[in-house]
């Protein structure tokens, strides 16, 4: 990736994923009503259950709700509306790591913040202090966004 061609780099979830999801929660959801109306105490959680699901995958599929910003000043990570952003100055480096058999890019803080506890949690179960995306919902391999991530981090880190 050319990063002077192009300074910000947004990337969004692949939609065909999120739609794919979305059908398949609201095809339980329907099996859930078909299961209540059976008289199948069961059919009511499938309805919560699968309901939240036809809400979260709906939600992203809406522009600006999802997503992750990479530019000079450093990155922002949106999820369901709710964004955080990370100067390139207060991280280490990027990594793939694998929980369980999800590949995650994660990071490094130079200056850590936040509760310490969460911080140690995530150290055990990811390696790392913070999880930036998990495979599987964005349009770029993991292995890539860690280059490009410490590409922007190299470049602008001094910014």
């Amino acid at each position: 990736m050319d990063m002077d061609a192009a300074q910000t780099l947004l990337l969004r979830p692949r939609r065909a994923k999120l739609v794919g999801w979305l059908l398949v929660s609201a095809a339980f959801v329907a099996a859930g009503v078909w299961m209540a109306r059976a008289g199948q105490w069961f059919g009511r959680v499938g309805i919560a259950f699968f309901g939240l699901g036809v809400v979260v995958f709906g939600l992203q599929l809406l522009p600006s709700s999802t997503y992750l910003r990479v530019g000079p000043d450093g990155f922002t990570v949106c999820t369901l509306f709710r964004s955080h952003s990370c100067r390139w100055s207060d991280v280490k480096a990027f990594q793939v790591r694998r929980v369980g058999r999800t590949e995650m890019v994660v990071s490094f803080s130079k200056q850590p913040r936040g509760s310490l506890g969460l911080r140690r949690l995530n150290v055990r179960l990811a390696g790392a202090e913070a999880a930036v995306a998990a495979s599987g919902s964005w349009s770029i391999s993991m292995d890539q966004l860690a280059d490009v991530l410490n590409r922007y981090r190299e470049r602008y880190g001094a910014v």
